[in-house]
């Protein structure tokens, strides 16, 4: 008896393990059920499903319990000849209700096709439940003869978890979107491969998010997405918002007055007033001139223009009132200049290069934010983009951020920080500054925090920058917000300031505090905060921050974008132009 019982365990174990069953609980009159429907569900944040059974058929109701993160499989016992009853309950991950239902359910005999439920939740939200007799699972590989070709491999499975004995011919396969791929059937009869057509790479096809379905003859279908191409790099600005997703298409959305979108736009925002100026209230993908490869490797958002770095290290920007793209010829020596990082501030632009790590600006140069003398000064009052101007700061540079009007970069030691422009608020001069200038060049002030305390980061808004400090030395800001007590932000990655609040990326755990009037702390409130709060999840965890003139945005782990604060403009990105949005929303799928 002990061995039988250790055989059935055993079987139980291996069939959880192909399902990815975490726990299953019963409760019957005669021995363990038998699983003879598959049971699948999945949302954000999903964690447990419990199921209660009634039927005439059995003696006692059965309960089964099943658990997973966001995606929930298992098999299920219901009656053969006789219907049930089902009562159904949803938990997220904190253990809290979040979806529940109970209706009626026909027995195993009479159920032919797939069975969905619906469960209902606290927000006029819905989670469907699906019961079938079989389960398809896909997964996307690597063509092991093209790295220009993918294959989806699909495996069926009974309800207990055993490889279903089918004939592949009764899968039948579906793509998305045919314009640009073609699907073949080769050598694997569970394989099918997606071939781009020729002369197009793979990696260019992942902005049309293409997902392939496998469909059982009458039964069910399963869709994958091939590749989802994720976002990976936000940047906020004034009033919109770009952001980059893994195989570097770049999108934007929020105000599109003066083209800093790079795509042209026909609605118009602030409360969707007729006469409002042009914006998007969802991502537009950024289009590019003829001989661009239009695939970018950073992105920044400032006021009237948006600056990025293409695959070529080259600096293209948009905006500042026209609708053209221009790249920045920027030549050294005879050479064109290759950069690795830009910055776009209200109407100037900066960059470091891949080589010698020095700064290269153009655009305004109205307070010397591009790094010369400006007009009143002998200077200029604007730098062309055919002729930006290598900084003359004596130093070389890791990272180069731009606020309004003004300009910061960390020293390639990473222990001093240097600025220039703007400096009505002393976002420029700042605490303990040492000024610097040198003929024809703007007025620079480098500040060091405890001589070689490094610096992680530093931030730019406005009238504001900010550093966080490595040794658990925290964060130094100074100019419109330089007055709060940031000692309840700790030592964050990622520091990033907005008008008047400033945000903190620690980890991956968001925290803002200052300014609150458009919700841009996004604590579901628009009350002022002197401390440090967590943003509201979800979500829980960002791999990126980037907090704009009143509105702040972040991406996580699994590639979505969330944003809150001000949204007049759309530059929340959830597809309305709501005064505010005072919690994170996501940003609509591009």
């Amino acid at each position: 008896m002990k061995t039988n019982k250790h055989l059935w365990l055993r079987g139980l174990a291996v069939a959880c393990l192909a399902f990815g069953l975490q726990a299953m609980a019963f409760r019957a009159s005669a021995g363990p059920p038998e699983a003879n429907m598959v049971i699948e569900t999945s949302a954000p944040g999903l964690a447990r499903l419990e199921v209660l059974l009634t039927s005439k058929e059995w003696k006692e109701p059965r309960r089964f319990v099943f658990e997973g993160k966001d995606s929930i499989v298992g098999g299920i016992a219901l009656p053969k000849e006789y219907p049930a009853e089902y009562s159904m309950t949803a938990f997220d991950q904190e253990g809290k209700e979040a979806y529940s239902g109970k209706g009626p359910i026909p027995p195993v005999a009479v159920l032919d096709k797939p069975l969905d439920i619906a469960l209902h939740g606290e927000k006029d939200e819905g989670l469907v439940v699906s019961l079938n007799r079989e389960r398809i699972a896909l997964e996307v590989r690597r063509s092991p003869e093209s790295e220009n070709e993918m294959v989806v491999h699909a495996d069926v499975f009974d309800a207990q978890g055993n490889l279903a004995k089918i004939d592949p011919e009764e899968l039948t396969w579906q793509l998305s979107d045919g314009r640009y791929i073609n699907l073949h059937r080769k050598f694997e009869p569970f394989d099918i491969n997606l071939v781009p057509d020729k002369g197009i790479q793979f990696a260019e096809l992942c902005s049309l998010t293409p997902v392939v379905t496998a469909c059982r003859l009458n039964t069910q279908c399963k869709p994958i997405k091939v590749c989802s191409d994720p976002f990976v790099k936000v940047s906020a600005g004034s009033n919109h918002t770009c952001a980059l997703t893994q195989s570097g298409v770049a999108f934007c959305w929020g105000l599109n007055m003066d083209g800093q979108l790079g795509a042209p736009t026909t609605t118009s925002c602030i409360s969707n007033s007729a006469t409002g100026p042009k914006c998007s209230s969802r991502p537009v993908p950024v289009v590019c001139p003829a001989g661009s490869p239009c695939r970018f490797t950073q992105i920044s958002s400032g006021q009237t223009l948006t600056a990025a770095v293409d695959v070529n290290g080259d600096v293209w920007y948009w905006g500042r009132g026209l609708p053209d793209h221009h790249r920045v010829s920027a030549v050294l020596a005879g050479s064109p200049v290759k950069f690795s990082q830009v910055a776009a501030g209200f109407g100037h632009g900066c960059a470091i290069s891949q080589a010698r790590s020095e700064v290269w600006c153009w655009g305004a140069n109205g307070y010397s934010e591009a790094g010369v003398a400006n007009g009143a000064q002998g200077g200029t009052w604007d730098v062309p983009d055919w002729a930006p101007v290598r900084v003359l700061a004596p130093f070389k540079f890791r990272k180069v951020v731009a606020g309004g009007e003004h300009t910061c970069a960390i020293g390639s030691g990473g222990t001093d920080v240097v600025c220039w422009g703007r400096d009505d608020q002393n976002q420029t001069s700042g605490p303990n500054s040492t000024p610097y200038s040198a003929t024809g060049t703007a007025k620079f002030f480098f500040q060091q925090f405890g001589g070689l305390v490094s610096i992680l980061d530093v931030g730019a808004q406005a009238a504001n920058t900010c550093v966080t400090l490595a040794g658990s030395n925290g964060v130094r800001c100074w100019g419109e917000s330089g007055w709060l007590n940031f000692s309840t932000l700790g030592t964050p990655d990622k520091i990033t300031p907005g008008f008047a609040h400033v945000c903190g990326l620690i980890g991956q755990q968001a925290k803002c505090m200052g300014a609150n009037n458009w919700g841009e702390l996004g604590i579901n409130s628009m009350a002022f905060q002197s401390a440090a709060v967590n943003v509201n999840a979800p979500p829980a965890q960002l791999t990126d921050l980037s907090a704009g003139y009143s509105h702040t945005c972040g991406i996580t782990p699994d590639g979505n974008a969330f944003c809150w604060g001000r949204n007049l403009e759309g530059q929340v990105g959830n597809g309305s132009t709501a005064y505010s949005v005072k919690a994170p929303v996501q940003v609509v799928t591009p």
